[in-house]
């Protein structure tokens, strides 16, 4: 049985009806600008520990600083997962460790679960990595009001 070109259109129109749908109806979170011009968004890693993610789209993993990581090493939830090398941007390799956490909450209802977060001993700030930031998609990003519209946790 051959398919009518018509319901081929009305198929695709669904779709993209569907897509639209999806994206719109997802979460809102909300980013808080520093003086630095920087974007964050206030997170909880293991259900109790709070700390503010630099939205940074040219980090790969979840970033932690070694003050952050201190706080959650403990937890059963936090488990070391391997070493990777990293390319710093001053052009010096140094290895890091990378563990896998149990969750990252982001705003109230956005809980993304067995996370990895690398962390670097001397960083000064927790960074959202893009590991984490694929798992909201679709998603918007706007700047007036600074948030990420649409998430998908």
């Amino acid at each position: 049985m051959r398919t009518k070109p018509w319901n081929v259109l009305i198929l695709l129109i669904d779709l993209v009806l569907a897509g639209t749908a999806s994206a719109s109806d997802g979460l809102t979170l909300p980013l808080h600008q520093a003086d630095s011009g920087n974007y964050y968004l206030p997170a909880r890693l293991n259900g109790a520990v709070e700390t503010d993610l630099l939205f940074d789209t040219g980090s790969g993993y979840v970033t932690l600083g070694r003050a952050t990581f201190d706080r959650l090493k403990g937890d059963v939830g936090t488990v070391f997962a391997r070493s990777i090398h990293g390319a710093m941007a001053n052009g010096k390799v140094l290895e890091v460790k990378v563990y896998r956490i149990r969750e990252l909450s982001l705003g109230e209802h956005c809980v993304l679960r067995d996370i990895e977060v690398a962390v670097l001993p001397n960083a000064t700030r927790d960074i959202l990595g893009l590991n984490a930031v694929r798992r909201l998609q679709p998603f918007t990003l706007q700047m007036e009001p600074p948030l990420i519209s649409g998430a998908h946790c």
